[in-house]
């Protein structure tokens, strides 16, 4: 009579724990699902403005300011690299075949934040640049990129150059200095601007100190395709003593800038 009561205290007892254990479950998997969700809710500021640092601006703007923007991490420079790949044929003969438009072109290589000397990033540049049949030139020297915002760029070091049409013209070496100014800013190439325009303008100026001395300058208008990539065009004016000749060449062409980088 004992082992009937017994058993059935025993049954009931397991009935009730697994009449409890599905709701306990079930309750508790509500909670975790509640709380994923609120995390996943944006926080509402009551305040009109945000706190930006130094300036402050109305939230509508600051919630448009950086837009979703995916890049593969496979195409994305570093930070403060630029490369730059720039044709200027003359306008009095412009060439027609690619080898030919190549041999009136410059490479360049840009690293800016390398490091920080009296407030503005400071790094290295070098470039390779040929006008055909007139001028070979290499330098590399040290760039600052004044302001920290990719408008003002600084170049200063030492070029290694030819010039002259014969091919026994010795090579010199002379201190370089070249300027680039451009009216995009890069301090965050995803923001978007308040016009919504991509469209920048574009100036430098490149000259050696030597007896044989070369200077050019450009001016035009850019254009940037992406956050990473823009296109420059302009009017280029070069200069350069021509040795052999004992007279000064000048080569005037529409030159096109293409460059890479963030």
């Amino acid at each position: 009579m004992r082992s009937k009561k017994t058993m059935r205290n025993f049954l009931a007892h397991w009935s009730l724990i697994l009449m409890i254990a599905p709701i306990v479950c079930v309750g508790q998997a509500l909670a975790q699902e509640r709380t994923l969700n609120h995390a996943n809710v944006p926080v509402t500021v009551a305040a009109d403005n945000v706190d930006v640092g130094p300036l402050t601006m109305p939230q509508a703007e600051y919630s448009q300011t950086y837009p979703p923007i995916f890049i593969p991490p496979l195409i994305q420079p570093t930070p403060g690299f630029r490369f730059e790949i720039s044709f200027a044929p003359p306008v009095n003969n412009i060439p027609t075949d690619p080898y030919q438009m190549g041999k009136y072109g410059r490479l360049s290589l840009d690293y800016t934040p390398l490091t920080v000397f009296d407030g503005s990033d400071l790094g290295v540049m070098i470039q390779a640049m040929h006008v055909a049949h007139h001028l070979l030139l290499y330098s590399a020297g040290f760039t600052t990129d004044i302001n920290k915002d990719g408008k003002f760029l600084l170049t200063a070091g030492l070029a290694h150059y030819q010039t002259g049409n014969a091919p026994t013209e010795p090579f010199v070496d002379a201190p370089f200095i070249r300027f680039r100014m451009q009216s995009l800013s890069e301090n965050d190439p995803f923001a978007v601007d308040d016009d919504g325009s991509d469209l920048f303008v574009y100036s430098e100026v490149e000259t050696t100190m030597h007896f044989r001395s070369y200077i050019s300058g450009t001016a035009g208008l850019g254009l940037r395709l992406t956050p990473m990539l823009r296109m420059i065009g302009g009017w280029q004016h070069t200069e350069f003593i021509m040795p052999t000749e004992r007279a000064v060449r000048t080569v005037d062409g529409l030159q096109g800038i293409l460059q890479w980088g963030m």
